[in-house]
């Protein structure tokens, strides 16, 4: 599939669960298969807060998605938080809800503050910006910040809708740096004019952009990458190993299918038969050269007849009855 038949396939499903006022715990599976990506596996899950007051109330069906895909080893939290003051962030509590208090998921999280745009305005000088993150921060919070590019409307056609969001996405980098360079040079120019005010944190100034998110992301799924490789290579090597018991198997196998391989194979078992039996009639050369002390003589043969338990029998026991 093409990328614009799949976003078509998505949009068409969504917008059927929407008619039907219905939420779906299945989920849709989409593989992507290229040879510059590292394996990873993302979970999206439907907008959380916006289900809270409207329809039905799904918020248990997401929470246990969200429990069950945490419980897999390897796997990270991506939490989208809204521009707007810690308090009235609900997604946190959301979290806290889900996985029974916030120090049981936060050490597994990575943090993104979408449509930061909206909140450039109110954090025109460094002060109130860092006042702003004051409280994600002593609650082990540090989101990275992105701006998200929107459409003027999005009750568009499919086609059109997905032609005008992948011109959005490549402009979007530019355009997020350009608005973030200029908020910073904004803190600059307010601590020209204003001496005792202060630049914004150097922890929340790290984290500007997605670009530093996505950063962030690739090291982590590089140092796991580091961690499995002992693991991932012993596997590796039982599977070669069983691989090539499998074609040794397989070629023996076909010898045997030759008509002309199977007779040359008889026809050497019955040589080294008949050979055995030969030298078991005649007397074995290799075991009397062996064992010299066993060797008897005729004479000895026979006293040693004279002496056994069956020297006054009958050969034949059926002799008698024979007569």
């Amino acid at each position: 599939l093409t990328i614009d038949q799949v976003f078509a396939a998505i949009t068409k499903h969504n917008k059927k669960l929407a008619d039907e006022d219905r939420f779906s715990t299945k989920s849709l599976n989409l593989v992507y298969r290229a040879n510059n990506v590292q394996n990873m596996r993302f979970v999206d899950t439907p907008g959380i807060i916006s289900n809270k007051g409207q329809g039905k109330d799904n918020r248990e069906d997401i929470q246990d998605i969200l429990r069950d895909t945490l419980k897999k080893p390897n796997t990270k939290l991506c939490v989208l938080l809204e521009p707007k003051e810690f308090s009235t962030n609900p997604i946190v509590d959301f979290c806290d809800e889900t996985f029974g208090g916030r120090d049981k998921w936060t050490n597994q999280a990575i943090f993104l503050m979408t449509k930061f745009d909206k909140q450039l305005g109110d954090s025109v000088a460094g002060s109130k910006a860092n006042k702003f993150f004051e409280e994600f921060h002593n609650n082990g919070i540090v989101p990275h910040l992105v701006i998200t590019p929107t459409l003027p409307k999005e009750d568009l056609p499919t086609e059109e809708l997905f032609n005008q969001r992948k011109a959005l996405l490549e402009t979007a980098s530019n355009e997020e740096s350009k608005r973030f360079d200029a908020w910073l040079s904004g803190h600059e120019n307010f601590l020209q004019s204003n001496p005792d005010d202060e630049l914004l944190l150097e922890k929340t100034k790290q984290r500007i952009g997605f670009e530093s998110a996505k950063k962030v992301m690739r090291q982590i799924m590089l140092e796991d990458t580091a961690r499995r490789l002992p693991e991932v290579l012993s596997a590796l090597r039982r599977d070669l190993a069983s691989c090539q018991n499998e074609v040794k198997t397989l070629k023996e196998k076909r010898r045997f299918n030759d008509p002309k391989e199977v007779k040359l194979v008889v026809g050497q078992i019955l040589e080294l038969i008949q050979r055995r039996i030969l030298n078991y009639l005649d007397g074995d050369l290799e075991t009397a050269v062996k064992f010299p002390e066993k060797l008897q003589t005729l004479d000895d043969e026979l006293d040693g007849e004279e002496e056994s338990d069956w020297y006054s029998k009958e050969l034949n026991h059926h002799s008698e009855k024979e007569e």
